[in-house]
């Protein structure tokens, strides 16, 4: 059985499908392969590890018939890569499934696989779900996913919150000691629910199935959410465990306001977190009428240092600390100018807001204190 595809074209849908390839598996080895079928003039490629799901197409040039086979995913890809865009010729032998390519190049000849033993995909649910930009998933994601606790122990925090509500998509993360919402305004119907995507894998496999100001529409099932976009679907399974009521924990009155230039300011902290304790990266901000001074010691290696920081407080007079590696990480995950600091006192959580939000998007920044000064 033969068909024909243009090499560009099948080396694109097969990078879009590669994010889920379940790459040297010992357990399923059939999963370290892609899925090709014809089905009239369209080459459907899928991959799997079980966890994350990818199906995406492109078109053929000809084919005999509709088919199914299992194709080695490395030796393809890596063949493709290296050959200039042309038509290539596949011949399939269903009765030993070697597969046999044919390019102005020269021939090749590699094994494959009868499709029945890749693992069935799940259908995609019926319900109609919801349509969100493809831009503001992914920017969602990827800003609260740094808030997200790398511990093996907690899986619930291990993952960001996804939550729809009342015309509302909120991501969320924690790891204890910080935490990210943000929050968009979208039309999700009369959707309510609340789940955990994996924080690892999902938006790097994303990524290539996004269209920049394209909506994606977003299904959810039991164990699965969906991801439908104009180059394919991309199915992940949910995160195990229970997200914490992070809303319990956001003040509701912090009197004390600071204005800082967030560039200026972070690289502030990453001068001064040189001089701090490296495993506890503590920095100290001395606030007072109109004055902000960064400090950090390690009386382990005497060494310290500081210094005089612009900026515009209100507020009592204090001093409070921070862990200047996390405070750095989160409002990198910014890009606004401005920021403003909202502080209760040394001990209680301090917010952290951009002076101006993006049109239809609310991003809070939650850090605690430090507690003393070594």
């Amino acid at each position: 059985m033969d068909f024909s595809v243009s090499s560009g074209n099948l080396l694109k849908a097969l990078q879009r499908a590669s994010g889920a390839v379940g790459f040297n598996s010992k357990l399923l080895p059939i999963i370290d392969n892609f899925l090709l079928e014809v089905l009239g003039d369209k080459l459907i490629v899928s991959a799997t590890n079980m966890d994350l799901s990818i199906v995406t197409e492109t078109e053929l040039i000809s084919s005999d018939e509709n088919l199914t086979v299992v194709v080695p995913s490395t030796i393809l890809l890596e063949s493709l890569k290296s050959m200039p865009d042309h038509p290539i010729q596949f011949n399939v032998n269903l009765d030993d499934y070697i597969i046999k390519i044919t390019s102005e190049y020269g021939k090749y000849s590699l094994n494959g696989f009868a499709a029945d033993d890749f693992p069935e995909l799940q259908d995609l649910p019926e319900s109609a779900g919801f349509d969100f930009p493809c831009n503001l998933f992914e920017k969602g994601f990827a800003q609260t996913a740094v808030a997200a606790l790398n511990d093996e122990m907690k899986k619930g925090m291990q993952g960001v919150s996804f939550k729809l509500e009342d015309g509302k998509v909120i991501f969320a993360a924690t790891d204890g000691h910080r935490l990210i919402k943000n929050l968009f305004y979208a039309d999700v119907g009369d959707l309510e629910d609340s789940v955990i995507l994996p924080r690892k894998g999902l938006l790097s496999a994303l990524k290539p199935l996004l269209v920049d100001g394209e909506d994606m529409n977003i299904r959810l099932s039991k164990e699965r959410i969906f991801f439908n976009t104009k180059k394919g679907l991309l199915i992940c399974r949910l995160a195990e465990g229970n997200f914490p009521n992070y809303e319990a924990v956001i003040p509701q009155y912090n009197p004390n306001k600071l204005y800082l230039d967030r560039l200026d300011f972070i690289n502030t902290l990453k001068r001064v977190s040189l001089y701090s304790n490296q495993s506890t990266y503590q920095v100290f901000m001395d606030l007072g009428p109109q004055s902000l001074t960064i400090s950090a010691v390690d009386i382990d290696f005497n060494r310290s240092g500081d210094e005089q920081f612009p900026c515009t407080y209100e507020g009592e007079s204090m001093e409070i600390g921070f862990n200047g590696r996390l405070l750095t990480e989160m409002l990198s995950v910014l890009d606004t100018e401005q920021i403003r600091f909202e502080i209760l006192d040394k001990v209680r959580a301090t917010l952290i807001f951009p002076e101006e939000q993006e049109e239809g998007q609310e991003i809070t920044l939650l850090i605690m204190p430090v507690s003393h000064r070594p």
